[in-house]
């Protein structure tokens, strides 16, 4: 075989093989490509946030490599989920069923939100403040490490907190803020309404006589302030502007 056939042959063996290459390409950008995407579980999260985190990258809605980053375990955390199940059928269909963490409250300290669970351990520390989750304002707080169950300077201050953030989520009240004042008195801020609901040992009749009047003030973008101090069963619930 003469060196003109040969190097023919060799021009036609690389030549077949980027051919091969460049189909498989082809059908790995064009085939298995994220077309139908299913997130489930996401509340506190955003699809936006959660597609992000788990279809970006090189190549990243592609689902060979989400199988492969699934598989070993390659993507990055995301704020407020505890863990993700990442499910790829073949050749364009993925869901992702995220399950969060269960935060009540959180406070703020040096530009960061520390977020923290109903048994007060925190979980999560973000920059930003995430809407539905109340903020805890006038309480000083001595600990605050990641996976560890935050501190108070004054007794009975974090059963009261944690008390409250409970409330608020079982009768799923929509409050920005949480304010204690020097007294240990506490004012509920939810948009433009203000609940002062004084110190008690017991907040349960409060805010569970309240939960209802405030998501109609705040449906009907009501402002006004409500002084529940010495509410008593029964009595009438008054929107002063």
């Amino acid at each position: 075989m003469n060196k003109s056939m040969k190097n023919k042959i060799k021009f036609a063996v690389i030549l077949s093989v980027l051919v091969i290459l460049f189909v498989s390409i082809t059908v790995m950008f064009t085939i298995f490509r994220a077309s139908e995407i299913t997130i489930t579980g996401n509340e506190i999260c955003s699809e936006k946030e959660i597609k992000t985190n788990y279809l970006s990258g090189p190549l990243g809605d592609n689902t060979i490599v989400i199988w492969l980053k699934n598989r070993f375990g390659s993507f990055d955390s995301v704020p407020f989920v505890r863990e993700a199940e990442v499910k790829v059928d073949f050749p364009s269909n993925v869901s992702i069923r995220v399950y969060e963490k269960s935060l009540v409250a959180c406070f703020y300290y040096m530009g960061q939100y520390i977020y923290f669970d109903k048994d007060g351990m925190i979980l999560e520390s973000t920059a930003t403040h995430t809407e539905g989750i109340p903020c805890i304002e006038g309480i000083a707080f001595d600990n605050f490490t990641m996976n560890e169950c935050i501190s108070v300077s004054q007794d009975g201050q974090i059963e009261t907190i944690l008390a409250i953030s409970e409330l608020i989520e079982h009768y799923d009240v929509m409050v920005d803020k949480v304010f204690f004042n020097n007294k240990n008195e506490v004012t509920l801020y939810c948009g433009d309404v203000k609940v002062f609901l004084g110190k008690q040992k017991l907040y349960d009749q409060q805010i569970a006589s309240v939960s209802d009047v405030l998501r109609q003030a705040i449906k009907n973008n009501l402002k006004g302030t409500i002084n529940m101090k010495n509410y008593k069963q029964g009595d009438k619930i008054i929107l002063r502007s």
